[in-house]
């Protein structure tokens, strides 16, 4: 019997997709609950042909430098700040993300987010647990969305699909994106400078990816140019903000208040001075949590894995140059597939 290519799984990842997973490959994988140490991960990627990354893991030339029989690496993400993709490439490693099947999810995220933070739901909800209900009416006010202006940063798929329950709501919707978008008629969003979506955006939301660039934009500056009534939401990455800045923006006003699926650290430690804020909603990256899109999103990576170490293409590469390409069939092969599909090959004299 052939022998079956070796994948590791540096983590704990869905049951049902490692079953899935084993039906074409052998599977070694770290069952602890402790981070896998580095050292061990690269003793067992020496006889790898693929590796399932599991977060927290940097992924560089240094961790497949001597893993000769790896053919490629996958992640149950669309971000990969954590890969250093041009050191992958020149190792002509593929590197397969899962864009697309969370777009709808992480949406309902973040206006879920918008929604919860502007009508001060956790507030109200605690002012009745907490039996003060029927002391007094809640003097709790949060603000209508309709007729407001959200502001969004970093314009792709998903922000594409939170502007969209946003215009249902009967907000205005503008953004910044490093280039204008060719479908704003369509969407009806306004593209604007960075600095103007700031001073007119009654909600603000992040959704860009964490590069050299954006790393820190929210800063205090950044802060300075919001109104000082404006929500601001993060469901991008955490370091984009700078975390010391938006607890200054919060408890002098800057802002009025914030609402974060992200976090720089993350997790926070239990000490950490933005969980006194009070004006602050925080949620535990649960941005694609739910049953249905983890499952897809690790079938997804399960699919890129076994197509990769089989040499076939990707669904899904971000490193696209070093994909392996469909092989190229003779005319010969090509109607002999057709003759197989049914097509009556007199259409071809």
């Amino acid at each position: 019997m052939e022998k079956k290519p070796l994948v590791v799984v540096n983590g704990l990842v869905r049951k049902d997709a490692i079953a899935y997973l084993k039906e074409h490959v052998d599977v070694r994988q770290w069952t602890e609950k402790t981070v896998m140490p580095r050292e061990v991960l690269k003793e067992w990627l020496i006889d790898a042909d693929g590796l399932w990354c599991v977060r927290p893991l940097d992924v560089d030339g240094d961790l497949v430098k001597n893993a000769p029989n790896l053919k490629v690496i996958a992640q149950a993400a669309v971000g990969y700040d954590n890969v250093n993709i041009d050191e992958l490439t020149v190792a002509g490693i593929p590197y397969g993300n899962t864009p697309g099947v969370l777009n709808e999810t992480v949406a309902e995220l973040a206006f879920t987010l918008i929604a919860t933070a502007s009508r001060r739901i956790i507030e109200n909800a605690n002012f009745v647990k907490d039996g003060r209900w029927a002391q007094r009416p809640s003097n709790i006010k949060g603000f209508d969305l309709s007729r407001r202006t959200l502001g969004i940063i970093g314009m792709g798929a998903i922000g594409v699909s939170i502007s969209r329950r946003a215009r249902a709501f009967g907000m205005t919707v503008v953004y910044h994106n490093r280039n204008q978008r060719l479908d704003d008629k369509i969407h009806k969003t306004t593209y604007m400078e960075l600095d103007d979506l700031l001073a007119i955006s009654d909600v603000v939301c992040v959704m860009a990816p964490l590069t050299d660039e954006t790393y820190h934009m929210c800063d205090e500056a950044f802060f300075k140019k919001m109104k000082n009534t404006a929500l601001f939401v993060n469901v991008g990455r955490g370091p984009i903000v700078d975390t010391d800045a938006l607890i200054n923006a919060l408890k002098t006003g800057a802002i009025d208040y914030a609402a974060l699926d992200v976090t720089d650290p993350e997790p926070l430690p239990a000490d950490h001075p933005l969980l006194d804020v009070e004006n602050c909603l925080i949620v535990p990256h649960i941005g694609s949590y739910t049953d249905r899109t983890r499952y897809d999103m690790s079938i997804l990576t399960a699919d890129n894995i076994i197509a990769g170490v089989h040499k076939k293409p990707l669904k899904t590469c971000v490193n696209e140059e070093v994909n392996y390409k469909k092989p190229q069939m003779d005319v010969e092969s090509a109607l002999e597939e057709l003759k197989k599909a049914g097509v009556d090959l007199t259409d071809f004299d």
